[in-house]
């Protein structure tokens, strides 16, 4: 006599079977894919090994030779990033392009601002054009929230001369969120630099060393239908940010405002150059008022042409 309840537990049994070796046969169909994604999260995390390191500041030991000229004239950006909280009230970005030849001690000078101002992490990103190791780095400067941190990005140049838009926004994204941070100073280097470049427009403050490379011409030619308005706009701004400066006490000495702003004007190609002058030329007023080299914050003929010298780049 036929028993439903037997059928239907044999129909059951077969239709487990065939789901078991369905399901068998997907995993070996799909082992190839997997294997491959295993494969290739270990060579990116390979990678990222080798294109990002993380150390103590104090076990540094950087060899600096002939640049202490250089340190000596950088005095007021090392204590803005010694003592930020003096300097809250400056926007500006802490970012610093160190440009020069190879083998130069680009890397060692870094090191060496890394150790005199006080930061305690050094985050460098041997290769700047592996999206996945400057996402990485991002993730763990962020994740120093309080400790003070170097991001140190060597030979930037090779990412903006092969133009990876995808690397571009990656570097572009690490380095504005972090340089926004107090606790954060980004150096990156470079052998190469070319005036009015992303790479110009993305570093506030340049350091120069001699024999570096500058290519091309900085000053571009502007229509003469349109140079009165741009002039016109350039020295509002140059108003704008001088008029901020005396509002917090900065005042010019041995020029005249007029004679100030024309000198600013004469070298910077854009708003941005304007401010970062201006401030620049305010930090190195605050510093020589901390340091009592002056009892009133001040701008001087010297302070500016250093402050354009920082900025402007061939």
């Amino acid at each position: 006599m036929f028993d439903p309840a037997a059928g239907s537990d044999s129909a059951l049994l077969l239709t487990e079977q065939v789901l078991v070796l369905a399901t068998i046969i997907g995993s070996v169909a799909a082992l190839p894919a997997f294997i491959e994604f295993v494969t290739d999260a270990r060579k990116r995390k390979s990678r990222i090994d080798l294109s990002l390191e993380d150390e103590e500041v104090s076990r540094l030991t950087p060899r600096l030779a002939g640049l202490d000229d250089l340190l000596t004239s950088i005095e007021d950006l090392v204590d803005r990033a010694r003592f930020p909280a003096a300097y809250q009230e400056l926007k500006i970005g802490n970012e610093i392009l160190i440009i020069g030849p190879n083998q130069t001690g680009k890397k060692s000078l870094a090191q060496t601002l890394a150790k005199i101002t006080g930061m305690e992490r050094l985050v460098t990103v041997y290769n700047p054009r592996d999206s996945d190791a400057l996402a990485k780095a991002k993730s763990l400067v962020h994740s120093y929230k309080r400790k003070k941190v170097m991001l140190l990005l060597p030979r930037i140049d090779l990412a903006y001369k092969e133009s990876d838009p995808e690397v571009l926004t990656e570097l572009d994204a690490l380095i504005e969120s972090t340089s926004e941070r107090q606790n954060v100073l980004v150096v990156a280097t470079a052998t190469s630099f070319e005036p009015d470049s992303d790479l110009d427009n993305l570093f506030g403050i340049k350091l120069v060393l001699p024999g570096a490379l500058v290519e091309g011409v900085h000053r571009r030619e502007i229509p003469d239908e349109v140079a009165a308005d741009i002039r016109s706009m350039m020295a509002k701004v140059a108003d704008f940010y001088l008029a901020e400066a005396r509002r917090r006490g900065f005042r010019i000495e041995g020029m005249s405002e007029a004679d100030f702003t024309e000198r600013i004007l004469a070298e910077a190609m854009n708003p941005a150059e304007i401010e970062d002058i201006v401030v620049l030329c305010e930090t190195a007023a605050l510093f020589r008022r901390r340091t009592r080299r002056a009892t009133d914050l001040l701008f001087t003929a010297d302070i500016l042409e250093t402050s354009i010298a920082r900025v402007v780049v061939g």
